[in-house]
């Protein structure tokens, strides 16, 4: 399969440099015009989906098995130096160290002029964007350095106050599958991101800190560290499923672990080996663990069927990151003076002491566009189950033989995740190269006082860094990337769950449908100006 993967990848690319050209590019501040109308443009990007669909009919066939080749970085000096763990030791205490300056920068720096205080930069610039781009390069940075479980940790060892994270009866596990609170957390955090206006203020944001760290360290407290950050840690469970399709995977060689192990995200290779479970990991002994480098997204191909809440939870990580590039467009600004003209947004405006209606009309686009994914991905889901009703799925994990819409939806979501990774990266890339600059200067000084403490107080931010025909490519690039992979991903899917050829290519002709229009909708709203409300 391995070889097939490259002939794929290779004519993915040359079809997509070739469809290539530039627009009025969404966030880039200059305009570029197409030598063809734009909707041959969004045509011929769907075209390249649609054309990788058949490059995989053709190159994989029949070949269900996970041949794809590892290398393993425990065997290499480099590897080995890397999980010392006494280097791993140096990486959790700057880890602990940083998260606890920033926070008191919050409290105690400038707020006056909020981007000389390091910390909104690091939460909006360095955590949340750069920090998901290397888990989907790279792998879960976050699971190492992760400052709630590991001052939780350490007070565990050190007080025996947290309920210890030993290994319960496999009987459980149905108990804990459930990601409903990391649901209800990032749908608070979304609505932070887009919404709140108090995001950038230093004060503000170290209190919210504050508070969801109590949280956290609660739900540790009486569920278990481990538990916790697997079910009600949002940021934990993204950027893991973020690391699914990344370079990197680790597991545990000896299955003893993974047969007692109650984390949602254990689960057992076709070589009888535990993979990508933090928990078995940690608890093996060094003889018996392996981290390997993989072939980009096969991390995504697991054996268990996902809940409905972690379901729920990937498709709410796509419809805010969408909604998020959509509400800088010219139709969300039309949707939004229809709305603000209605008597149920002045009263509502009226009875909340509103200064204007921006953030009560965002808040609701927010809590729709959910909706409306989770029902356009159930439609074709529908069709999925109605195209291969004839047919019976292969015993996975969890699956009945014959699979419903809801079953459907569970099976392939984790394909999706590409395409998050995909507008993510389009969304942010620019954002990042620049303002992520602004870290350089602000460890100098952090809490903007006039320190210079490294000698780079002084570096100014290159805005011509990223060039805006570098930054129009490489968006398009990603998104017309992310949904080929999402459709090679999903193919192999289907061989792993149905038995017959027929039924595996019935149940790609919805899910090709799928991820064509929304690769066109991705690069309409990428080529629209920015309309700020």
């Amino acid at each position: 399969m391995t070889r097939s993967i490259l002939y794929f990848l290779a004519l993915a690319n040359f079809l997509l440099f070739v469809m290539i050209s530039p627009v009025n590019a969404h966030a880039f501040a200059q305009r570029y015009d197409l030598p063809v109308p734009l909707w041959l443009y969004l045509l011929g990007a769907g075209a390249t989906v649609a054309i990788s669909f058949l490059v995989v009919i053709i190159f994989l066939g029949r070949d269900k098995e996970d041949d794809t080749p590892r290398l393993e970085l425990l065997r290499t000096p480099v590897g080995r130096i890397l999980s010392h763990r006494y280097f791993l030791l140096l990486i959790k205490i700057f880890s602990v160290f940083f998260f606890l300056t920033v926070i008191i920068s919050g409290l105690f720096g400038t707020q006056t002029l909020p981007e000389k205080n390091i910390l909104p930069t690091t939460v909006w610039v360095i955590w949340w964007v750069g920090l998901a781009f290397f888990s989907a390069l790279l792998g879960d940075l976050w699971n190492l350095v992760n400052p709630w479980r590991i001052i939780a940790e350490w007070t565990s060892n050190i007080t025996c106050r947290y309920r210890p994270v030993s290994f319960q009866k496999k009987k459980t596990l149905s108990r804990f599958s459930s990601v409903w609170p990391a649901v209800i957390v990032f749908a608070g955090f979304s609505w932070a991101e887009l919404v709140w206006p108090d995001r950038a203020i230093p004060y503000s944001l170290a209190i919210a800190i504050i508070i969801y760290s109590v949280i956290t360290w609660i739900g540790m407290y009486f569920k278990g560290i481990e538990e916790w950050l697997s079910q009600g840690e949002a940021f934990t469970i993204l950027y893991g499923l973020f690391a699914k399709f990344s370079r990197i995977e680790y597991r545990v060689i000896n299955n003893n672990y993974c047969s007692s192990c109650y984390h949602i995200e254990c689960q057992l290779n076709k070589k009888n080996n535990c993979t990508d479970c933090s928990l078995c990991f940690r608890k093996a002994v060094s003889t018996e663990r392996r981290i390997d480098l993989r072939p980009y997204g096969i991390g995504l191909l697991t054996n268990q069927v996902p809940s409905i809440s972690m379901m729920l939870f990937i498709l709410l990580v796509l419809a805010t990151v969408s909604f998020d590039g959509f509400a800088d467009t010219s139709a969300w600004r039309n949707i939004f003076d229809a709305m603000v003209l209605t008597t149920f947004i002045r009263e509502l405006t009226h009875l909340l002491d509103l200064n204007n209606s921006i953030g009560l009309i965002t808040s609701l686009g927010i809590i729709v566009a959910p909706f409306i994914f989770f029902i356009v991905y159930m439609i074709f889901c529908f069709f999925v189950s109605l195209l291969t009703k004839n047919f019976s799925a292969d015993n996975m994990h969890g699956l009945p033989r014959n699979i419903s819409a809801i079953h459907v939806a569970r099976v392939f979501v984790y394909t999706l995740i590409p395409i998050a990774i995909a507008y993510h990266l389009a969304h942010f890339l620019t954002f990042f190269l620049i303002y992520g600059q602004q870290i350089i200067p602000l460890l100098s000084d952090p809490f903007g006082y006039g320190w210079d403490l490294f000698g780079t107080a002084t570096y100014e931010v290159d805005i011509a860094f990223v060039g805006a025909k570098f930054a129009w490519i490489s968006s398009v690039t990603a998104i017309v990337i992310g949904h080929v992979v999402a459709v090679f991903l999903s193919h192999l899917m289907a061989m792993r769950v149905f038995d017959n050829r027929s039924a595996v290519l019935r149940s790609q002709y919805p899910m090709l449908v799928l991820m064509v229009g929304y690769t066109m909708i991705s690069l309409w709203i990428l080529s629209q100006p920015i309309v700020e409300l």
